[in-house]
Order: C-alpha cells, then sequence, then structure tokens
C-alpha cells in the first residue's frame, strides 16, 4: 500500500491542480504515477488513482514483489508517497490536524507564525495592543494632547470634563476661537436651562456683536428679570423692520420711565414725517388721569400739523363736569376739524342717552353748506339712525323743496321689510335711468313672479328706442327667471332681426310643447346645424307609429341623406340596430348598384343568427354575383353548402337538366333501357354542375348524359343500375369538362 505523510499545517490561498496557493492539488494522473511528492491529492483524484492502483495489488502475480524485485511479466509502477488524504484529525489550539489554531496567548504576543488565528482573538489582540516595535502589551494612557493645525474631531465627538474645567483659548494668545463657523446649516447650543447653569458672556473693549442675517430671529428670554443696563447711552435700533416691545399674548405691564426720579420723556422727533401712534385694544388710553390739574396739550396749531385721534372697537369719549362747554374748532382759523377718522368701523357719540339733546349745524338763516364726511380722501361710512331701536329719519319737508343725492360712486337704499319708491301726481313720470351702463332688476324671492312688470292701464311695450339687454337672476332654482303668459289661449311671441337669437346655457336647455311643434330655417341655402361638441346627440320618439322618427330630404334629384363618423375606429362606428324588429334598406333606383355596401379600407361582415339571404328577381344571367377585383383573390365558403337542386325522371327521349342549378337529381323511369338527361352550354365560364342519381326505377335501367358541347367526348354513360352514381363538370366558356367521374365511362 502507499504510505501518507503526515500533512503540514498551512493557511493561504486555496490551491487546486492547475492553481497553486500554499498547496497544489495532484491531477489524477500524477497521483496514479506518483511522479511528484510536493503535490495534495484530493479525494476525488485519490478515488481515481486507486481504479488504476488496486488491480496492481490484487494481482496475484505480484506475490513476492519489492520495490527493487517486479516480476519480469509486471510493467514498475511508482507509489504515491508523502500525500495528505481525508481522515486528518480536526484541528485546535491543542492538536494539529490540517492547521492548528494559535491560543490568545500567541495572538497578541504574536510567538507563534505556524498557527492560524481565528475573528475571536481579534477582540483579545485589539484589546491588549502592543507598543511599537515590541510584540508584548504596553501600558498607557492619554493625558495632554497638543494639536497644532488639527482640522476636525470626525463623526460624533463628544469632549468630556470628567470633574474638571474644560478650558478653550485660555491661554495668553490672541488667535480667534470659532464655533460653528462652516457653511452648513446648523444649530450651535451653549449651557442648558436646568438647575443653577450660568452663562457669562464677557467682553472687552471690543464689545459683544449678536447678528442674524436673512429672516432669523434673536430672542432675548428670561424666566424671572431680563436686564438691559449701560452707563452710557441705550440704545434699540432696526435700519429695516419694526421695533416690537410687548408684542407677545402675555397680559403683562410695559413700563416706560416709572422710576422716582424726574426725567423727561420723548418718543418721537419734531422733525419730517415721523408719526406717533398710540394704540389701545379694549383697554383704556389714559393721558394725565392723576388728580393733579394741569393741560394736556395734544399737537399746536403752527405749520401744518395735524391731530389725529383713532379708537378701534372702543369708544372715543369727550366728557366734563356738568354745564361743560365743548369747543371744537373755536378759534378763528380757518383749518379742518375731522371728526371720525379714516375708514374705521368706530362709532361717534355727541351726547348720552341721559337725556335730550338738540344738536344744530347752521342756523338755517343763511345759506349754510353741511358737508358731513365730504372732502375726504377716504371711503368713510356715515350712518345716520343706525341704532338698535326703531327710529324715524326724515329728510326735507312737506313743501316744494327738492332732494338731490348726487354721488360720483353707487347709491345703495336698503330695507328690511317690503318697501316703494312710487310718484303719486297725475302724469308723473317715474325714471329709471343707466346713461352708460345697464338697469338690473332683482327679485330673489323663491316664487313665481318674482320679477313682475304689470301695466294696470294698458298693455307693456318695448319701443325701438328701448333695448332689453339683459334679465338677469341669481336665484339657484330652476326658474329663477320666469317668462310667462298665464291666460290657458295666451302665447309669447319672440322676434329677432338679422342678428340672430341665442340660447347659451352652462346647464341644461329644455324645449317643450304640448302639440305639433316645428324647428326650422326657412332661407334658401340656410343650413339648420344641430351639433354637441363634447356629448352625444339623441333623437327619441314616444309615439307608437311608423316613421316615428323621419329623417326626409324632398329637394331635388341631387339630395343625399349621410351618416357620418368621422373618426370612430370601432366595427360599430355606425351601427344600425332594432332590438326586436328588422332593418331594411330599400332603394326605388333601377342600377346594379341601387344599395350599395362598400369598405374602402377593410372587408365588409354579414351574419345573422338565421338564415341570410341574398336573391334576386332579375332574370339574367349573373343576377346573384359574388366576384373579387382582385386576379390573386378567391372566394371562401366555410361551412357546409348547401344548393337547391333541380330533380328529374329520365327516359329514354331525354330531359333537360336545368343550366341555372349546381345540382341536378335524377331518377330513371323504370323502362329497363337506357334514359337520357341533355344539358344546354353553361352561362358564364367556370359554371359548375354535378350530376347525382339517387334513385332507379327498375335496376335494368342505364342513363347517359349528353351535353351540348362536351370535351374529350360526347357523352357519359352509367350502366345498369345506376343508382348512387354521378359526375361534376365545368363550363369553360365552350365546353363542358368532367373533372370528377363516380362509375361514368366517357365517349
Amino acid at each position: 500500500m502507499p504510505k501518507f505523510a503526515n500533512p503540514t499545517s498551512y493557511v493561504g490561498r486555496k490551491g487546486t491542480n492547475q492553481h497553486s496557493g500554499d498547496a497544489k492539488f495532484a491531477t489524477a494522473a500524477q497521483a496514479a504515477a506518483a511522479t511528484a511528492d510536493d503535490l495534495i491529492v484530493s479525494p476525488s483524484t485519490l478515488d481515481s488513482a486507486l481504479d488504476t492502483l488496486l488491480p496492481i495489488i490484487t494481482d496475484t502475480s505480484l506475490a513476492g514483489a519489492t520495490n527493487t524485485n517486479i516480476p519480469s511479466t509486471l510493467a514498475a509502477k511508482t507509489y504515491i508517497d508523502n500525500v495528505a488524504v481525508a481522515g486528518a484529525p480536526a484541528w485546535s489550539e491543542t492538536v494539529s490536524g490540517i492547521g492548528q489554531l494559535s491560543t490568545s496567548a500567541e495572538a497578541t504576543t504574536g510567538t507563534n507564525d505556524d498557527t492560524a488565528m481565528t475573528p475571536l482573538k481579534v477582540a483579545a489582540v485589539l484589546a491588549a495592543p502592543p507598543a511599537i516595535g515590541s510584540g508584548t502589551p504596553a501600558a498607557g494612557s492619554f493625558t495632554t494632547i497638543a494639536a497644532s493645525g488639527l482640522a476636525s474631531l470626525s463623526a460624533s465627538a463628544t469632549i468630556l470634563t470628567a470633574g474638571a474645567a474644560l478650558n478653550l483659548g485660555s491661554d495668553a494668545s490672541a488667535d480667534a476661537i470659532n464655533i460653528g463657523t462652516g457653511a452648513a446649516a446648523r444649530t450651535i447650543t451653549m449651557g442648558n436651562v436646568t438647575g443653577a447653569t450660568a452663562l457669562a458672556l464677557n467682553a472687552g473693549t471690543g464689545g459683544i456683536a449678536l447678528a442674524s442675517t436673512g429672516a432669523g430671529d434673536i430672542t432675548l428670554n428670561s424666566d424671572d428679570t431680563l436686564l438691559l443696563d449701560a452707563d452710557g447711552v441705550l440704545e434699540l435700533n432696526s435700519s429695516a423692520g419694526v421695533i416690537g416691545i410687548g408684542n407677545d399674548a402675555d397680559a403683562n405691564n410695559i413700563n416706560i420711565g416709572t422710576g422716582a426720579a424726574a426725567r423727561t420723556i420723548t418718543i418721537g422727533n419734531g422733525t419730517g414725517a415721523t408719526s406717533v401712534v398710540l394704540d389701545c385694544g379694549t383697554g383704556a388710553l389714559d393721558i394725565g388721569t392723576n388728580a393733579i390739574a394741569h393741560t394736556v396739550t395734544v399737537g399746536n396749531k403752527t405749520g401744518a400739523s395735524a391731530v389725529a385721534i383713532e379708537v378701534g372697537t372702543g369708544n372715543f369719549t369727550i366728557d366734563g363736569v356738568t354745564n361743560s362747554t365743548y369747543n371744537i374748532g373755536a378759534s378763528t382759523t380757518t383749518g379742518t376739524i375731522t371728526i371720525g377718522g379714516t375708514a374705521q368701523t368706530g362709532l361717534l357719540s355727541i351726547g348720552d342717552s341721559s337725556g335730550a339733546m338738540t344738536i344744530e349745524i347752521g342756523d338755517g338763516e343763511g345759506a349754510t353748506q353741511i358737508d358731513i364726511g365730504g372732502g375726504g380722501t377716504a371711503a368713510n361710512d356715515i350712518n345716520i339712525a343706525g341704532g338698535a331701536v326703531a327710529s324715524t329719519v326724515n329728510i326735507g319737508s312737506a313743501s316744494a323743496g327738492a332732494i338731490a343725492v348726487d354721488t360720483a360712486a353707487g347709491i345703495s337704499l336698503g330695507a328690511a321689510t317690503a318697501s316703494d319708491f312710487s310718484v303719486s301726481a297725475a302724469l308723473a313720470d317715474l325714471t329709471l335711468q343707466s346713461a352708460a351702463g345697464r338697469v338690473i332688476v332683482k327679485g330673489e324671492e323663491a316664487a313665481v313672479s318674482a320679477v313682475e312688470l304689470v301695466s294696470a292701464a294698458g298693455g307693456i311695450s318695448a319701443s325701438s328706442a328701448l333695448q332689453l339687454s339683459l334679465i338677469s337672476s341669481e336665484a339657484a332654482v330652476a326658474d329663477s327667471v320666469r317668462i310667462q303668459a298665464s291666460a290657458a289661449d295666451g302665447g309669447i311671441d319672440v322676434d329677432a332681426g338679422t342678428g340672430g337669437l341665442t340660447l347659451d346655457s352652462t346647464g341644461a336647455i329644455s324645449i317643450d310643447a304640448a302639440a305639433a311643434s316645428n324647428f326650422s330655417v326657412s332661407g334658401a341655402g340656410i343650413d339648420l346645424d344641430l351639433a354637441s361638441t363634447g356629448g352625444r346627440i339623441i333623437a327619441t320618439s314616444g309615439e307608437d307609429a311608423a316613421d316615428s322618427i323621419y329623417l326626409h330630404a324632398n329637394a331635388g334629384t341631387s339630395e343625399t341623406i349621410r351618416l357620418h363618423s368621422d373618426l370612430g375606429t370601432g366595427a360599430a362606428s355606425v351601427h344600425l340596430e332594432s332590438d326586436v324588429g328588422g332593418i331594411t334598406l330599400t332603394s326605388g333606383l333601377a342600377s346594379a348598384d341601387a344599395i350599395n355596401l362598400s369598405a374602402s379600407a377593410g372587408g365588409v361582415d354579414v351574419d345573422g343568427a338565421l338564415q341570410v339571404n341574398i336573391a334576386s328577381s332579375q332574370a339574367a344571367t349573373g343576377a346573384v354575383t359574388l366576384a373579387v377585383s382582385n386576379a390573386a383573390a378567391n372566394i371562401t365558403n366555410t361551412g357546409a353548402v348547401a344548393y337547391t337542386p333541380d330533380s328529374v325522371t329520365s327516359d329514354n327521349a331525354g330531359v333537360a337538366a336545368s343550366i341555372n342549378t349546381v345540382v341536378t337529381l335524377i331518377t330513371t323511369d323504370g323502362d329497363s333501357n337506357e334514359d337520357n338527361v341533355t344539358l344546354a352550354d353553361g352561362l358564364v365560364a367556370g359554371q359548375i354542375k354535378h350530376f347525382a342519381v339517387i334513385a332507379a326505377g327498375n335496376a335494368a335501367d342505364s342513363i347517359k348524359i349528353t351535353p351540348a358541347n362536351m370535351a374529350g367526348g360526347s357523352k357519359i354513360t352509367f350502366a345498369a343500375d345506376p343508382t348512387g352514381l354521378g359526375c361534376s363538370m365545368v363550363f369553360d366558356g365552350t365546353n363542358w369538362t368532367v373533372f370528377a367521374n363516380n362509375g361514368g365511362t366517357i365517349a
């Protein structure tokens, strides 16, 4: 037997019989011939080699053979030495098999390079890294790292103080300390809001600058006192925005100059167009409300000074003690005094509800002009008796004085109950006129006659000078605009000139009548167009009678009626359908194409659940013709084809077969002699004729078929008892030629 050496351990690239890693596998030929001792034999290669070696071992002629003494009848063989095969023990830290695993100590010290290290040993190596230049683990600790030119701390670096202070830039260097100065958008947090954490920002003469670009805010927030104190001037400036103090929703007081020291508080300045606005909500605005008698001056009388007092939803009150006198504009100047301000919804009250008060504007003695809300540039509302109680407002008098209400804008008269606007004098006209616009009359009640034009004495007419351009209703009901003739025999006549009559609706239009009606155009060459640009056109008749829907052209010999589908691509693009009745196409034209079914790009499909009959009453050749116009085409019959035959009883004198049928069925007369059936020339070239003897009157009967002209002879004869025999012929335009023969003799 071959000897197998103990394998050496190795770790490296996998070897094959083509490539050498740490070992190379032998081929089957090398293993059988034992030509190399530096190769490894795999199990499959060993099996192939043993197939060659075992016959040598079991051969009886090997008796007494040694490595140096081989019988002459045998060929010399080379044995395989030093080859590892399967069956070696498993390798571990203590047992050597194919290889041997290193121990943790060997892995960390690196003292044995003949062993293999498993992944579990990597953790032990990394936990006790050796010192540089040594294989023995070395202890060490980090103390102070002085980094020069350190670019960054990667990943999520955390610096812990571990009970000691963390100092950045605590040396005497004048170098800048930058935190978060990169270009990326980030949040920078310094300190926290828990416990007694304090944050101190100290600066020398260089100052402290807080800046935010774009729309970013700078928020100073404190649950306790927020103190801004300066030995010098304290300024709040905003170069482009508004400076807001107390703009939050908290109901906290805002105190300006409430200290005990005597001081001057200045808000605004006296230059340019500076405005000072004091606004309050539902609270009070108090100026000089203490018990000390003093004068409160608002504005001055010089230059173009203006004083505007405006209120929101609260009241603006001018009040004093009993018998106080209120002087508004009591000076001799010609300035304008405005009470009410700009376009707000505030209430200006003069007097109160405790007693009667008479307010006189002007004395009525002179041509006094009273302007209420006039001359202003804002759209102010003027309310007269606009309170919640029922008040009567009288304008004008019973005398002949007139009232003129003029405005460059609109006038609105509104009431919550039934109202009228009328004239009562005889022959006095009431004119509603729009010189350059429309006159709109609306009735928004959901009722009949929501808008009503009534003449009690005469008719209502529209003269040529009146153009009724719009009748409009904004009610969301089906009959929001209604034109009605309510009398039983009344009618509505709508006439239009050459401008035409247009009915447009974003919804449906319904025209109904209870009697015979028409919708027509009468001018020569004038079209009547029924079109639906995005939907269908449906013509429905409810009468159970002939011609319930009737399309009629009756103008002249050139008239046509056309059903046209322009873009439809389906087989039913033009569809004639009758659910339970038939469809009849009738033409009175005496022409071969009186009814023409044509498909210019496709075929014509005629289907029926019952028989499909094509018939012609014309007494002529080709009365019914099936033809193809292309020489390469043909006519295909799918399914069984049945022809209506003519039946004859033959005799010896001769009986004529029909030339107008495809099949002739023959019965012999039974006189025991030869019968004769004659056949005239065909009608068209290509005509086919079939003959079949279906019965014999006597078994001794025979029969012959004699065409007028026949190719290859003059007759075809069937001997005695011809039942079941027959033939087929085709006419070539001159002669009949037999192309199918069952029992006949051509002579």
